[in-house]
This record gives structure tokens, sequence and C-alpha cells, in this order.
């Protein structure tokens, strides 16, 4: 496991990534968040860790918009102006 601030990290994301390494992310010394890459056939993540993942980020986006009081159907059509734009 390595030890790197958000410059560290920021820069030498593609190495992590590559040699498959965990990487604990610093700011200003205190943990702000931790780089777990998936194995390549993530298949071989067990279904329970896919399940919590999925339920913890759902979490999060769900409290951000709460926060900034963003409804469903106005991300939904930010998303469908954002494709037919790119469309063009």
């Amino acid at each position: 496991m390595k030890l790197a601030s958000i410059r560290q990290f920021r820069s030498g994301i593609s190495n992590f990534t590559r040699r498959g390494e965990m990487v604990l992310v610093t700011k200003s010394g205190k943990m702000v968040g931790c780089f777990l890459p998936f194995p390549v056939d993530s298949q071989d993540i067990p279904i329970e860790l896919k399940r919590e993942f999925v339920s913890t980020l759902g979490a999060n986006i769900a409290e951000r918009l709460e926060v900034k009081k963003i409804q469903e159907k106005e991300v939904l059509d930010d998303f469908h102006r954002f494709k037919k734009s790119r469309r063009r």
C-alpha cells in the first residue's frame, strides 16, 4: 500500500493503476480517500463488494443532490441536452 498526496496521486495515477497498487490519498497530512484498483477481470470482485460500492455511491449522490435541492428530472433533462449536443 502506498501513501500519496493528492498532487502525487493525480500525477501518478496511471502508474498506480498499471501496477494495481492500493493508495491512501492525503491532503494536508489527513487521509481523504483510498484508491483500490479493480482487477482486470471484474468477475473476481465479490458481489457483496459491488453492491456495497453501488449503494454507497448512490447514497452519496442522493445526499449531494438533496443538499443542492436538485431533482432527478433536472439531472435527466440536463443529461439528455448534453447527449443531443454531442451528436452534432
